[in-house]
């Protein structure tokens, strides 16, 4: 019995710096995880230039007040054909919306 206690004793101290090791491993591929998802970070940060996407932003904004604009117009040439048009877009609304 004394044999197996010594061996026990001695898979328990071979395990101790397993266990070591294995912390130290997964501390490791942590620490290359982090340091490759802000290297990825960086390089999308890099491409998005920032001046473009608000030039784009005013493109569309212009954009989306030239239609209002013509939809304005278009009303003020004919009121009563676009009243009629909006009366039965909203007619049919309610009926699609009933079923």
């Amino acid at each position: 019995m004394a044999a197996k206690e010594i061996n026990l004793e001695d898979l328990k101290n071979d395990i101790d710096p397993l266990k070591s090791d294995l912390k130290d491993i997964v501390k490791s591929i942590k620490d290359i995880g982090v340091s490759k998802v802000e290297a990825g970070k960086d390089k999308i940060l890099d491409q998005i230039d920032v001046e473009e996407i608000k030039k784009y932003i005013d493109e569309l904004k212009a954009k989306g007040k030239d239609s209002i604009d013509s939809v304005n117009d278009t009303i003020k040439e004919d009121p009563i054909k676009s009243v009629a048009i909006a009366a039965g877009v909203g007619f049919v609304l309610a009926w699609l919306l009933k079923k």
